[in-house]
């Protein structure tokens, strides 16, 4: 367990961890210094072995399991959730207190006044449970925090992914964070309007921003008001909304509360919370990411390089269904050459139900030789179409490769936030809208389901398949790119 040095400083009281030898490559520090937001004293102590017994958890996990933990993170949510449960203890004078909840400083006051009532030396006064301390009790179990790390290993134990784990730790983090480690039981619709208050100020990559370091979750918040960060998107929120939903509906069917207080607040408009977020490619930004040079420059040996931002920019597939496809998933329907979007084989997966579908290749992609690239592929007896791109981290095959494009383009003059692979997914159903082609038809390309359509879940769907084609025929690139050139390693 790595040892806590409380250090006292002018801005207040730290406390610094050692991290071992073996680990610091992969956390990327010797030290790990935090602020305690305590005075010196019994609770400092306390709040940093807290933060102790998170570290050696965390620290174990990536020993034994090569699990990856975002220390920072774990360390504020640790901050945030810092309870002093006393479980049991006999004062001098004979009295027993159990399972006192110290987590105010006026609790920490009250506290020290019936300890120093308790003791030989004042024999004469009455010790008297105070309002704080003379609380309803209850076991550590009933809390928040520990309820929701039981919701987490449930989600881990039901098959859900690291990508929705990490997600879902997110969400309640915050919500613990904003709230407070309330009793499971005593969340209310007023506790859920104060998160959704507040999280609609939480910043974009607020953990990776110098200006952000060091603080806890509700002086997060407060500076980013302050600030005049611009609000998370509408989706971004209904995703928040939703997490917390799926954690009171398990809390509710594990009879630790009546009912979902979620079910009384009024939702976000559909319309607005269902929409992609985002924008499409410009063609000045088509022509400088597909520029000959720099695109044969950058993608030079590399097929996923290559291949992927031409498949998105002619099928509006996303990102993670490109790079986890398998040369078994492209096939030929009906005389029509295209791919499958599915779960067929190990590590695939699907955004939703409407994802899964065939997809026809576009001509400009059949024009570069990609029938080419999965037969020697298919030669080499190759099962993965990108065996390059890894996912090591569970979180999908597209990690890696949207890294990749998102550095590119900001080379080539895109630096605009949230650009990225999903742009050219709005490149491709924006311009079918102005080619007049049907929402129904798009949304069958796309894997996309709006709100207000009646679409039925399809799949090769062929009696559409050549609208589909037809409506492909419609995109206009507004670029050429130069043929595929199949090298030996392929």
């Amino acid at each position: 367990m790595p040892k806590p040095l409380l250090l006292n400083r002018r801005s207040g009281l730290y406390v610094r961890f050692r991290v071992p030898t073996d680990l610091r490559d992969a956390v990327g520090s010797r030290f790990l210094v935090r602020p305690l937001r305590h005075p010196p004293g019994e609770t400092a102590r306390l709040a940093a072995a807290v933060l102790d017994v998170a570290l050696s958890n965390a620290f174990r996990k990536i020993r034994t399991g090569g699990v990856m933990v975002d220390i920072k993170q774990l360390l504020k949510d640790a901050e945030d959730a810092f309870q002093l449960t006393i479980g049991g203890v006999r004062l001098p004078n004979g009295v027993e207190l159990t399972n006192v909840l110290i987590n105010t400083a006026e609790d920490e006051r009250q506290f020290r006044d019936l300890m120093a009532a308790a003791t030989p030396s004042s024999p004469a006064q009455t010790v008297r449970a105070t309002p704080s301390v003379d609380r309803k009790e209850h076991h550590r179990h009933d809390f928040l925090a520990h309820q929701a790390e039981v919701h987490l290993a449930d989600l881990e134990r039901g098959g859900r992914d690291k990508k929705t784990l990490m997600e879902s730790r997110h969400t309640l983090g915050l919500f613990r964070g904003i709230v407070g480690n309330k009793v499971v039981s005593e969340l209310n619709a007023d506790h859920c309007r104060t998160f959704f208050d507040a999280v609609a100020h939480w910043p974009r990559h607020a953990t990776k921003r110098q200006e952000f370091a060091g603080l806890g979750i509700r002086e997060t918040i407060a500076k980013a008001k302050s600030m005049g960060e611009p609000p998370p998107a509408a989706a971004t929120l209904e995703k928040h909304r939703q997490r917390l939903s799926t954690f009171l509906n398990w809390a509710r069917r594990n009879k630790l509360i009546a009912d979902n207080p979620l079910h009384g607040l009024v939702r976000q408009k559909k319309d607005v919370t269902q929409d992609d977020t985002g924008r499409p490619f410009t063609q000045d930004e088509l022509n400088a990411i597909f520029e000959p040079s720099a695109f044969a420059t950058w993608s030079k040996g590399s097929a996923h390089r290559y291949w992927v931002p031409i498949l998105a920019l002619y099928s509006g597939a996303r990102v993670t269904e490109l790079s986890q496809l398998y040369v078994a998933d492209i096939e030929v329907v009906q005389g029509i050459p295209g791919f499958h979007i599915n779960k067929r084989f190990p590590g695939q997966k699907l955004k939703n139900t409407g994802s899964r579908r065939f997809v026809p290749l576009a001509q400009p992609v059949l024009d570069c030789g990609f029938l080419a690239f999965v037969e020697a592929l298919k030669a080499k007896g190759q099962m993965r179409l990108f065996p390059e791109l890894p996912n090591n981290d569970g979180l999908g095959y597209g990690r890696q490769m949207s890294k990749q494009f998102g550095a590119y383009i900001k080379k080539r003059g895109i630096a605009e936030e949230g650009m990225g692979m999903h742009a050219f997914r709005h490149t491709l159903a924006t311009r079918l809208v102005a080619a007049k082609v049907s929402k129904d038809v798009i949304a069958r390309i796309t894997g996309h389901m709006r709100e207000g359509d009646v679409l039925t879940r399809f799949y090769i769907d062929e009696p559409t398949l050549m609208e589909r084609v037809e409506a492909l025929k419609a995109f206009g690139a507004g670029v050429e790119i130069q043929v595929f050139r199949i090298t030996a390693n392929v």
